[in-house]
């Protein structure tokens, strides 16, 4: 026959599952309200308000390590009177009470009764418990420092960390266990964040092993959502730093913005039926040029360059392009041997690994002669008003700044009639569509003949106008640059 279990038995089972579901609804409920939290402030002000409110505390803190004072101070509390914890410290060195163990031994302390050298003394405090608020640490701490010490008695231990190691500290030399402990919380493996503090003083109840597992529960919750804080404080400073590394570029490449638009002219000699210039950077700097000068008081310079690549180092390269033509002892004699001349220079020179493509000609105005010349420049239409005929300017050379001794040779054009010349970058021609069609030479020529009347200005609006409608919004991926000239 069966016999029943006795009663009390069944009473104390029972009872015990109570607090056991009691712990675990309250470590769930302070669980929620600091996971709610917007601030490590908050996640602080929530455990306190939480183990006084749901778990029965009268008198809760939060406490950080002062690392610089070496010490304990309040961060949150509950239940004091905010005048007794103003200058309120607890000191954490060897001689301090119990808590200090807490910090450096990563475990709870109970103390009761709380002697008179005991910093929490002075709150009117019997018996308390502490708790540490702990972070991960995942890289051991000799891999972190590199640490070499193989007589220290943490190294490649199974104690991960040399802290909770009266015997360990042999990395910072430390001479007593004051300075390995000073050493410790300034350590960015430290894996203390500080304290929770409850008061026992006046507390019926008997801590129970529900109780502190409940607490240890709460508080390793706490610490992870304090570590995703400090995770995010850290990604905010990366990203501060960024943002004022980035404005100063931004405000460099502005003013380096500015001079390079001070490189190009300012206004066009006389010489001309009519000439108009557009200039587009594809980045703050670019890469392209033009320009258009008097050599003299029948010569007219005329220039379009393009650096292979963008930014910075392009814009550099091409104010020393602009620099080497302008001085150059043979501008107006010969365009090819201009060329030649600012190749040489840049080939033993400067190895900037890039290299430029110029179309360079000389418009001889009492002789109506265009001498030009090409390096590696797309062939320049020069259309005649008059018929619609377009042809194609070119020359064999190759770019220059790669390879000594190019060969690039001049042409010379006799112009009887009105005549039109359009220089350009490939930024125009290879403007891209979202089907990846490129806008092309044959639209600018065609675009050439049927604006004939307009004028240069007219037409480069038109024509950029209509390079932005062909890529319908999609950004220019290089620099635009158009000189067209009426001769």
């Amino acid at each position: 026959m069966e016999t029943s279990p006795p009663i009390e038995g069944h009473f104390g089972l029972t009872e015990t599952l109570r607090k056991q579901l009691l712990a675990y609804s309250t470590s769930s409920e302070i669980g929620k309200i600091t996971a709610q939290a917007q601030s490590i402030e908050a996640v602080f002000d929530g455990l306190c308000l939480g183990f006084r409110d749901l778990a029965g505390y009268d008198r809760v803190m939060v406490l950080g390590i002062d690392s610089v004072n070496f010490c304990l101070k309040p961060l949150q509390s509950v239940g004091f009177d905010t005048e007794i914890l103003k200058d309120f410290c607890a000191e954490i060195d060897f001689m301090a009470g119990e808590y200090a163990d807490a910090i450096f031994c990563n475990k709870h302390i109970f103390a009761d009764p709380v002697l008179d050298s005991d910093a929490f003394s002075m709150l009117g405090c019997k018996a308390y418990m502490v708790f540490p608020l702990l972070k991960r640490v995942i890289d051991e701490c000799w891999d972190a420092k590199k640490c070499q010490r193989t007589d220290c008695s943490c190294y490649k231990s199974e104690n991960l960390y040399c802290w909770t190691d009266l015997n360990a500290g042999l990395l910072t030399n430390s001479a007593s266990e004051d300075e390995r402990r000073r050493s410790c919380v300034k350590c960015a493996q430290f894996k203390c964040e500080g304290l929770l503090w409850l008061d026992l003083t006046d507390r019926v109840e008997t801590i129970t092993g529900e109780d502190t597992a409940m607490i240890y529960s709460t508080v390793a919750q706490v610490g992870l959502i304090i570590e995703s804080f400090r995770a995010n404080e850290k990604l905010r400073e990366v990203y501060n730093e960024l943002q004022k590394a980035h404005s100063l570029l931004k405000m460099d490449l502005q003013q380096a913005s500015v001079i390079q638009q001070q490189l190009l002219p300012a206004s066009f000699p006389k010489g001309f039926l009519d000439v108009s210039a557009e200039y587009k950077a594809n980045l703050e700097v670019g890469g392209d040029y033009y320009d258009c000068f008097e050599l003299n008081e029948n010569a007219i310079g005329l220039v379009v360059a393009d650096v292979s690549g963008h930014g910075t180092a392009a814009a550099m390269l091409m104010s020393m392009f602009k620099i080497m033509l302008k001085s150059s002892p043979l501008n107006g004699i010969s365009p090819a041997l201009t060329l030649k001349n600012i190749n040489n220079t840049l080939v033993t020179e400067i190895d900037s690994g890039k290299f430029i493509t110029v179309f360079y000609a000389i418009w001889q105005k009492n002789t109506r002669e265009l001498i030009y010349t090409s390096a590696g420049h797309n062939p320049m239409p020069l259309m005649n008003k008059k018929t619609g005929e377009i042809e194609l300017l070119k020359s064999s050379g190759l770019f220059i700044g790669v390879m000594p001794d190019i060969k690039v040779e001049d042409k010379t054009l006799k112009l009887d009639g009105e005549y039109r010349l359009n220089l350009y970058t490939d930024g125009i021609n290879e403007a891209m569509n979202h089907e990846k069609e490129q806008f092309g030479h044959k639209r600018i020529y065609k675009f050439m003949q049927d604006t004939a009347n307009k004028s240069c200005k007219e037409f480069i609006e038109i024509l950029l106008k209509d390079v932005d409608d062909f890529c319908e919004g999609k950004e220019l991926v290089d620099d635009v640059t158009i000189l067209v000239c009426d001769l």
